[in-house]
């Protein structure tokens, strides 16, 4: 089994295993404190991730490609790493500094609960510390060092469901803590937890490197933020597609509470089920990054095309086998997972979209490998056009086969842009890989 089997092995093991915990806390919570209580820990948590996305700007992502090209230039990857350090920390302080000046504001206006304003600052200040171990984590898998970081993934987790765990126990139940502060707290703790462990094994294992740097910080930051801007820009546009998806509900004839109920049906039960699977997939992209980019800096065409066909004819007969268990389960599946039948029915009908979603996801891997970043911002800028548009006039004509209809238009426009792209770049013809 070769290197990048193994990795992939070792990545959908833990990322798996991380999945499995978040349910089972999720469980937990649910029959301690209440469905509602999970919709709130939902909701802060949310807003955690979006302010993390910004306080990072994708620096996990830029840190793997740059030091890989560097590797492969046998230059100073020590000298871009520490490039990456100033970046990402002077974006986190910026963006929690904000988050303090106007944590009134988003704790009454934004969130609206009142309750979260102490939640808000604690979470605020975990985002420097979550961005750096994101950057070290970059700056090992460019290393192709997966169980170092895997490890650690896995330790900072099982930490942040004990404390969680105990809070709710002995403060949340027994003394009136707020479960938003609990989730503030248990994700502060464990990032910091997180961030120790992680530093203290690049102290140990980083070798101090004399050889001449072949990217300067000019150019480390003409990379690094188109690629922060293309996180943004997803972010962005992604919260804004989830938030039409109820309001065109209503449109179609749904009450509001109906619509809600489909739109929470389709977020918790839906999406994760269509993409529970992908994991293989995504570790596969995030595997195939730094080898594409080492090949790619090193003028090695015929490996990244090796790499490129391999990757999409992977892709291709696993989505599809996913799409046929879904197609001829998916009701069942949908009635395991929930007590409303239309979450089977739907996750029938977007069944298949499967190919095309996880198409996708590889083929960004590749494009990120190749230093596409510009293309891969404006090409998703793009899809959600389309996808929004369809989903404003269709969605309110068809309801869910509306979804279904913005899904499948908005990947196909993405998917044969980015195929055309690799195509040109490398010389990869879709029609070699779909009949090799």
């Amino acid at each position: 089994m070769n290197k990048i089997a193994k990795d992939t092995m070792l990545l959908t093991f833990v990322n798996l295993f991380l999945q499995a915990l978040g349910l089972l806390l999720n469980i937990y919570i649910t029959k301690t404190l209440g469905s509602t209580n999970v919709g709130i820990v939902t909701l802060i948590a949310t807003f955690y991730y979006l302010s993390a996305v910004l306080a990072g700007g994708n620096i996990f992502i830029c840190t793997n490609r740059l030091v890989s090209v560097e590797l492969a230039n046998n230059g100073n990857p020590q000298k871009i790493f520490s490039y990456a350090v100033i970046f990402c920390l002077s974006l986190s302080f910026t963006v929690t500094g904000m988050i303090f000046v106007f944590s009134d504001e988003i704790a009454l206006n934004l969130i609206k609960i009142p309750q979260a304003l102490w939640a808000i600052r604690i979470l605020a200040l975990s985002l420097p510390i979550g961005t750096l171990s994101n950057c070290v984590k970059g700056y090992f898998q460019a290393h192709r060092n997966i169980l170092l970081p895997s490890m650690i993934d896995c330790v900072s987790f099982l930490i942040r469901i004990a404390v969680i765990v105990m809070l709710i126990q002995f403060c949340v139940i027994m003394r009136g803590m707020s479960i938003f502060l609990a989730f503030a707290l248990s994700v502060t703790i464990s990032t910091s937890a997180e961030c120790i462990l992680i530093v203290i094994a690049f102290c140990k294992q980083n070798v101090h490197c004399d050889k001449k740097v072949t990217i300067n910080f000019k150019t480390f930051m003409a990379i690094a933020i188109p690629i922060a801007l293309n996180s943004y820009i997803i972010a962005s546009l992604s919260s804004a597609n989830d938030a039409l998806i109820p309001l065109t509900l209503k449109q179609f004839g749904e009450s509001t509470g109906d619509a809600l109920s489909k739109f929470g049906i389709f977020e918790a039960i839906v999406l994760p089920t269509l993409f529970f699977p992908s994991v293989i997939v995504q570790c596969l992209s995030c595997i195939l990054l730094p080898e594409i980019s080492k090949a790619s800096a090193s003028g090695n065409t015929v490996r990244v095309q090796h790499l490129t066909k391999k990757a999409l004819q992977r892709t291709l007969y696993f989505s599809m086998l996913i799409m046929v268990i879904l197609l001829c389960f998916g009701n069942k599946i949908g009635m395991m997972l929930s007590d409303e039948k239309i979450a089977g029915e739907v996750i029938t009908i977007l069944s298949p979209v499967i190919p095309l979603i996880y198409l996708e996801i590889v083929l960004e891997g590749i494009l990120r490998g190749l230093g596409k970043y510009s293309f891969s911002t404006f090409n998703y800028i793009a899809e959600y056009i389309v996808r929004i548009s369809v989903l404003l006039i269709c969605v309110p004509l068809f309801g869910f086969y509306g979804l279904v209809i913005s899904y499948i238009l908005s990947n196909v426009v993405g998917n044969v842009s980015r195929i055309r792209n690799i195509d040109k770049i490398i010389n990869v013809k879709f029609r070699e890989v779909l009949f090799a």
